[in-house]
């Protein structure tokens, strides 16, 4: 089942949803920092969090907020740009992250995570070098409107997906 999160459910969440992020990626946070972090998203104005559970355990979530070009990840991409796809991303929801627990991979749950979605614009990164999850985007109809961005020295290259959903 696909539920969204209110943020009193989110305080509930966010050490089963910080795990599953910590089990799926490379990242040198600890737990602590990793729940510090989604708790810091989640204030941002419109963030949201989907998570997917069955028998009352927690077994994929998906988190992100509208996004502003004045935002520091946001101006890294949009060098990357033509004006005519920046407009693509104006008012658009950028996609944190989405991770399933790995006992659960390959039994649709991000698909579900992804068709939840309300009607609107989205864009996600991801590295260009996984090819899981590009192959995923790809399946799930996300158009790539950029590969093999190099932001920042200290974040891997990245391919910018983007979906409008209606």
């Amino acid at each position: 089942m696909i539920q969204e999160l209110t943020k009193e459910q989110l305080q509930d969440a966010v050490d089963r949803i910080a795990e599953i992020y910590l089990t799926n990626f490379e990242d040198a946070r600890s737990h602590k920092e990793m729940v510090a972090n989604i708790l810091k998203y989640s204030e941002t104005p419109g963030f949201k969090a989907l998570i997917s559970h069955q028998f009352g355990n927690i077994n994929g979530y998906l988190y992100g907020y509208p996004s502003e070009s004045k935002q520091f990840y946001r101006e890294l991409i949009d060098r990357y740009l033509t004006a005519d796809e920046k407009e693509k991303l104006n008012g658009a929801f950028e996609i944190l992250s989405i991770a399933v627990d790995k006992s659960s991979k390959h039994s649709g749950i991000g698909t579900k995570l992804l068709a939840a979605l309300p009607a609107g614009k989205y864009y996600l990164t991801s590295d260009v070098h996984d090819i899981v999850a590009n192959t995923f985007y790809y399946k799930n109809d996300w158009q790539l409107l950029k590969g093999n961005m190099h932001l920042h020295p200290s974040i891997p290259d990245k391919n910018l997906y983007y979906k409008e959903v209606k």
